[in-house]
Parts: structure tokens; sequence; C-alpha cells
């Protein structure tokens, strides 16, 4: 009993150290939901979407209703949900996006997308990162999603694991 003791007072901390501060382990296959499920088009208003091994979730700027930032290593991924006017093309959903991204950041560049599912992927650069980004709009009247995937140069597997994240992204159908 004593040795358990040891081991969580000890093995705490140091968990704690290796994850940083504020962020949650999820689990290999953990499936998170993204929205308030107050959708007023043909689906719910949620998403849902799977991690594979070595994701983390950042607690500071990760709300279920409408944003997960997410880390892997060298790799930041965020996944948001956003509502444009009723109608808006995956462009304007892409032109939207580089306007965020240049308000939070005036050295943001997107690149030129192209076609991905539904909607729209393309390069983003941003503070000496480099990654993808992609818009998905959503069925009928419901939110859209963005995401951004920006890491170092050098994290392929860590890259490729972001895509997998995306890749996995489904809009649930409405209750009806």
């Amino acid at each position: 009993m004593l040795a358990v003791g040891v081991l969580v007072v000890a093995g705490w901390p140091l968990l704690n150290s290796l994850l940083g501060p504020g962020t949650d382990a999820l689990r290999n296959g953990e499936r998170l939901t993204l929205g308030s499920g107050s959708g007023t088009g043909s689906g719910s208003g949620r998403v849902r979407f799977a991690v594979g091994p070595g994701w983390t979730l950042r607690k500071s700027g990760s709300d279920p209703a409408q944003r997960y930032r997410l880390e892997r290593r060298t790799v930041k991924l965020t996944i948001a949900l956003v509502t444009p006017p009723a109608g808006t093309t995956p462009a304007q959903l892409w032109a939207g996006l580089r306007n965020t991204a240049r308000i939070a950041a005036p050295d943001a560049v997107l690149g030129e997308p192209s076609p991905y599912r539904d909607g729209l992927r393309g390069s983003i650069e941003q503070g000496g990162e480099t990654g993808v980004a992609t818009v998905l709009p959503g069925p009928g009247d419901d939110p859209s999603v963005e995401t951004t995937a920006l890491g170092s140069p050098g994290s392929a597997a860590d890259r490729a694991a972001a895509d997998d994240v995306v890749a996995s992204i489904r809009f649930e159908a409405a209750d009806r």
C-alpha cells in the first residue's frame, strides 16, 4: 500500500511535467464530440472525431461547444465550429479562415486550397510553423468546421496523425 502511495505521489508530478500544465492525455481511439447539439439545418449541429495515440487536449482554449485544441509532440491541431450565413460556399469559408488567421497572427499565410471531401484544404504558415488548414461546410444551415494543424519542420509522423484526426471528422445526423 505504501508503494502505491509513493508511486502516485512521485509519479503524478512527473506525468504532469511531461504533459505540461493544463492538458489531458487522450486515449488512442477516443472519440470527441464538438458542438452544442442545437443544429438548425439537416444535422444535429455536432461533429465527432477520433484521435490516435499520443494526443493531448489543451484545456485552455478548448470548449466542447465550439473548439478543441489538441497537441501531439510538435503539432498543434485546432478543430473549431463556425456558423457562417446560410449558403456560404467552401471558397467563402476559406476566405473567412484566411481573415481569421491573419487577425490572430498577422504573419499567417494560407496557400491556394484544393478540394477535400465537401470542402477545401491547403497549406498554412504562421509564426515559423507550417501545416495544413481545412474547411468543411456543415449540412444545410448547420455549423461548418475549420481545422488548422501547425508544427515545426520535421514532424511528418505528427502531421500524418493530425491528418488522420481531420479525416475522421463526421457531422452527426439530426435525431428526428
